[in-house]
């Protein structure tokens, strides 16, 4: 056991990354926005349409609930 009242400095992790990554898809978006405004709008909605469907139409979560 050590005498020394310091704290032991905390183990460097990497979770902040994560967070910066999803804070920084809204800024990629807009500015997607500015340069294709066609492929901008529908994005979200293809997006949406794969995480239900699956991306071959038959999987997905639309599955869990019947």
């Amino acid at each position: 056991m050590s005498t020394d009242p310091t704290a032991e400095p905390s183990p460097d992790t990497r979770g902040g990354r994560c967070c910066l990554l999803f804070a920084a898809l809204p800024l990629v978006w807009f500015v997607a926005v500015l340069v294709r405004p066609r492929w901008a709008f529908w994005y979200p909605v293809w997006v949406g349409a794969v995480i239900w469907n699956g991306t071959d139409g038959h999987g997905g979560i639309s599955h869990l609930l019947g």
